[in-house]
């Protein structure tokens, strides 16, 4: 899978939220899986973890199987629809 430029917390909570979805987990489990609160998790999803710790995100991507990469930006943005059809 081709990795997707994310650029604001709202995409990063979108695209677990998706991920998480698309694994049929329930908010319970994803954070029992990754080892944060399902508050955290809720905020997270919505984007409105803005100072969300590091760890705990990428503990939740590798909960997902997912990872982070961390590259040059030269793409325009895209938007968060665009994104998440992208996963």
């Amino acid at each position: 899978m081709a990795g997707i430029a994310l650029t604001t917390p709202a995409q990063i909570g979108a695209a677990i939220r998706s991920a998480r979805i698309r694994e049929g987990l329930t908010q319970t489990g994803l954070a029992e899986r990754a080892g944060v609160s399902r508050r955290w998790l809720i905020a997270l999803e919505q984007g409105q973890a803005q100072r969300a710790e590091l760890g705990k995100i990428l503990d939740t991507l590798d909960a997902l199987g997912l990872d982070l990469t961390v590259t040059r930006a030269t793409a325009p943005d895209k938007g968060l629809a665009d994104l998440l059809e992208d996963l």
